[in-house]
């Protein structure tokens, strides 16, 4: 992919402060080799690891069709500028390590992509709808339908112009073919964007990973009950993750997909499926089976923390929420020390042409972050005609001067009828209401007005309501930029990581 000129505004998101970091005495098990997907520069990365006093700082992320959300990027890069930094501090390799989470089954979140067409406006597109009562498998025997390659077209056809726009959907029709499961897809495509930048990916449903992690699965089934109860007894962090209910941190794929086990007398039950297995029975299947095994996201970073020599993880605003607040308990059980949870670095990319139109609206695009409705509100009230604005004051100034003369005088006839005649004039209000809002959606319908400016502005930097990095595939803007727009968060993740003292 080619660079070019650095036209746009990369806006850092304010982040907290990187905790304190600590090396640790742990060494790469070379028999994980095999899980790191194969890149032209993965050999000169693995080298490093092979260092006997190499260590990691690892992030992760389920996988997205086109590569999902920016903040996948985000993450990365700012995994592999706090290594660098770590790296030079302690005088040893510290390598970043991305985890592609392809046990996950969540088809609703990996099946679906958006950018920023050629005209600026908010696109996307979506793999077929899985039924509720389809088998629930992880992204990892997904496979991805023939429909994919009309997306990709659509991607293709949609994207603004750019110098690295045809590399950009080559790369991607490289990785997304039809056959290959939506995991594989998502891991080549990734391993083969984040390379150049110096991040390994490990392919987190490999079997030599399977095979490191069974005693971390062995442990969290026999002691489960346990687990369950040190996390049902912790104060509520807001996760929407449960505990106490007699769950398991361990899924197995089964006759129902994905399924989390449930403990059962001195065994445990499939949730979906109703399978059951004695504990002899559940442990003779993972020693013969173990890639069918799987962690809850509880569970993830302690088997991360007990087969990788990793210091620390990048985390999005979700995951660090859970991390210090719930899987924080659970590392004492496993006799490990945890890696230290970093909340990530985040940004907003402000391209010229929204520049612009932000100079049009004059307000800022911090103003079209932090807006909680009344920004957008007020802008269409800028295209209202005068006649109309002075015409709906009069009445609610009128109803109101009604309304007073009203209440006096019911009040001296009977003073019960305070209430009645207060709800009846409050339907006068509600009247000019409903007739500005009338106004104000043929207002929204017009193209030529500061609303349909705004639009574009907030589907840019809020799409769908969201922030711009948690909704955009990354082809959004490396089509356009090319390597320059990752150039760009390298450097501002580097500011980032600065933030850390040893």
């Amino acid at each position: 992919m080619t660079n070019s000129p650095t036209p746009f505004r990369l806006l850092d998101h304010v982040t907290p402060a990187i905790p304190a970091i600590v090396p640790r005495a742990a060494q790469w098990d070379h028999r994980l080799d095999a899980a790191i997907v194969p890149t032209p520069h993965s050999d000169q990365l693995l080298a490093r690891l092979h260092e006997p006093d190499a260590l990691v700082v690892t992030t992760g992320q389920q996988p997205g069709l086109f590569t999902g959300p920016i903040y996948t990027v985000h993450k990365a890069l700012a995994a592999a500028a706090l290594a660098r930094r770590l790296s030079v501090s302690w005088g040893r390799p510290v390598v970043p390590i991305f985890w592609l989470a392809g046990d996950d089954h969540d088809y609703r979140e990996a099946s679906s992509a958006a950018w920023l067409d050629a005209s600026g406006r908010l696109d996307e597109w979506q793999l077929p709808l899985r039924a509720e009562e389809a088998v629930q498998r992880p992204m990892s025997q997904e496979p991805l339908p023939l429909s994919v390659m009309e997306g990709l077209a659509h991607l293709a056809a949609t994207l603004p112009a750019g110098p690295a726009a045809d590399a950009t959907v080559a790369w991607l029709r490289r990785h997304y073919v039809a056959g290959q499961t939506i995991h594989s897809a998502y891991a080549g495509a990734l391993a083969e964007l984040l390379a150049p930048c110096g991040v390994l990916c490990l392919d987190a449903t490999h079997p030599a990973v399977k095979a490191a992690q069974r005693p971390v699965i062995r442990h969290a089934l026999l002691h489960a009950a346990e687990l369950d109860a040190t996390l049902g007894a912790l104060p509520d962090a807001g996760t929407g993750i449960r505990a106490g209910d007699d769950a398991t941190l361990v899924f197995l794929d089964t006759t129902a997909g994905r399924d989390r086990l449930i403990v059962e007398g001195d065994g445990v039950r499939a949730r979906r499926s109703g399978e059951r297995w004695s504990q002899a029975e559940f442990l003779a299947l993972l020693d013969a089976e173990p890639e069918r095994f799987s962690a809850n996201v509880l569970l993830r970073p302690v088997v991360e923390c007990a087969i990788l020599p990793t210091v620390a993880y990048v985390a999005g605003p979700g995951e660090y929420r859970y991390l210090t607040a719930q899987a924080a308990a659970l590392y004492a059980s496993f006799g490990l020390t945890p890696q230290v949870p970093v909340p990530r670095w985040g940004g907003t990319v402000v391209e010229p042409w929204v520049e612009r139109l932000l100079g049009r609206l004059a307000i800022t695009a911090e103003d079209v972050l932090t807006d909680d409705g009344t920004l957008a509100h007020a802008i269409v009230r800028r295209d209202m005609p005068e006649s109309v604005t002075a015409a709906l004051d009069a009445l609610r100034e009128q109803a109101g001067a009604t309304a007073a003369t009203l209440l006096a005088a019911g009040h001296a006839l009977d003073p019960v009828l305070d209430r009645a005649v207060a709800g009846r004039a409050r339907k006068w209000v509600a009247v000019a209401d409903d007739m500005e809002k009338l106004f104000e959606r043929h207002l929204r319908k017009r193209d030529d007005v500061a609303h349909a400016q705004w639009r574009r502005v907030s589907d840019a930097l809020r799409p769908g309501g969201a922030p711009q990095e948690r909704y955009f595939t990354a082809a959004t803007f490396l089509g356009r930029y090319g390597t320059a727009w990752l150039d760009a968060i390298a450097g501002a993740t580097d500011e980032w990581a600065a933030g850390w003292a040893p």
